[in-house]
């Protein structure tokens, strides 16, 4: 997405301006299990928790996650370029409301997969997901905000079996950060 590459800078120091946020998102991550991918990795913001690989369809982001040390590959997450199975969890953090045919990459992972998905989202129907989609952001203007029961519909539509759901308070509640942990 060229608004991506347009405001790498700018997204990545979101992070900064918003340490004490982004350290909650962090804790609420699973460790990995290698070899692992970030779907989305953009500028290797959450690769940091061990993820071996990220892939990301900007090259302005990537070139920020490749100075963190994250392994990167230039791609698009609908035609994942690796071997079926080939990794033992999949990382999808603040991704899923970014692409243009979710369902489609949910499919192409569970190809790629043989383990666990994470995927994190703020809800569309928490306070914080609410404000987001209000935001005059050229990031989130690009967004498609999901309900946690929209995304365990997709997940189980996939193939994907839902094993845990954790919730982190942000801003507002428990409900402004959510992870689906589910399995292959």
């Amino acid at each position: 997405m060229d608004i991506f590459d347009r405001n790498a800078e700018k997204y990545d120091a979101w992070y900064d301006k918003n340490r004490e946020l982004y350290e909650a998102e962090l804790e609420l991550l699973p460790k990995p299990v290698s070899p692992s991918l970030e779907i989305g990795v953009g500028t290797g913001r959450f690769a940091i928790i061990g993820i071996d690989v990220g892939i990301d369809i900007s090259l302005s982001m990537l070139k920020i996650a490749r100075k963190r040390g994250v392994e990167c590959v230039w791609g698009d997450a609908a035609n994942l370029p690796f071997k079926d199975k080939s990794f033992r969890s999949v990382y999808l953090v603040f991704t899923l409301c970014f692409l243009e045919e979710p369902v489609k990459v949910l499919r192409e992972i569970k190809r790629a997969l043989n383990g666990t998905l994470v995927t994190c989202v703020v809800p569309a129907d928490s306070r914080l997901g609410r404000e987001y989609a209000r935001k005059d952001s050229p990031f989130y203007k690009k967004a498609r905000f999901y309900t946690e029961k929209e995304v365990v519909n997709m997940l189980q539509d996939t193939g994907f079996k839902v094993k845990e759901i954790r919730r982190r308070k942000l801003k507002y509640d428990e409900k402004d950060f959510v992870c689906f942990i589910a399995e292959s």
